[in-house]
């Protein structure tokens, strides 16, 4: 008997644009500090197997903290079989802070590992392992994950969770797809 799993697509798609609300908790020594922001994300393939992507978070937090992360980068991703890929990627990241007419910035890098693919018909999961490295705030190593549901073949709707040591995140968005 040969075991094959069920062909959905032709795999994902690297060309999209997506935005998001974003809820955000960060463990302190002094307690939680919460926050809610919206974030913008997009990603372009440049060839067979490569992609660039960029993203841009705003978010307010508790005691009239304001926050802003800027990644910019590209990534490799290799099919695993006709629905999954295999994804890497490395990015640039900057951060300003600001609370009480006073800023903070730091800038450093993320590299992430993961798998990205359809998991039915009209849902597509990704998951990865993300090593974070910034000047100022030191490193980070955390897990993330999103689920999307095709409303159509350009529109998905979708979760994504974050955990790190110190950071843990949910958020909703939709994703617009363009070839």
């Amino acid at each position: 008997m040969v075991l094959a799993a069920p062909a959905f697509a032709d795999g994902p798609s690297y060309n999209y644009i997506q935005g998001s609300y974003e809820d955000i908790e960060i463990d302190s020594a002094g307690g939680d500090v919460d926050g809610d922001g919206l974030g913008i994300a997009g990603s372009v393939e440049i060839a067979d197997t490569w992609h660039a992507f960029a993203s841009y978070t705003s978010a307010d937090f508790d005691f009239s903290v304001d926050f802003d992360q800027l990644l910019i980068g590209g990534g490799y991703h290799s099919p695993l079989n006709e629905n999954v890929d295999l994804v890497a990627r490395l990015a640039y990241i900057q951060l300003d802070a600001s609370a009480f007419g006073f800023s903070a910035d730091d800038d450093g890098f993320g590299v992430s590992v993961g798998l990205r693919g359809k998991v039915a018909e009209r849902v597509e999961a990704e998951g990865y392992i993300e090593y974070t490295d910034l000047d100022t705030s030191g490193d980070d190593t955390s897990f993330s994950g999103a689920a999307w549901y095709e409303f159509t073949d350009s529109f998905s709707l979708g979760l994504q969770l974050g955990f790190g040591d110190d950071i843990s995140s949910w958020g909703i968005g939709g994703r617009f797809f363009f070839d």
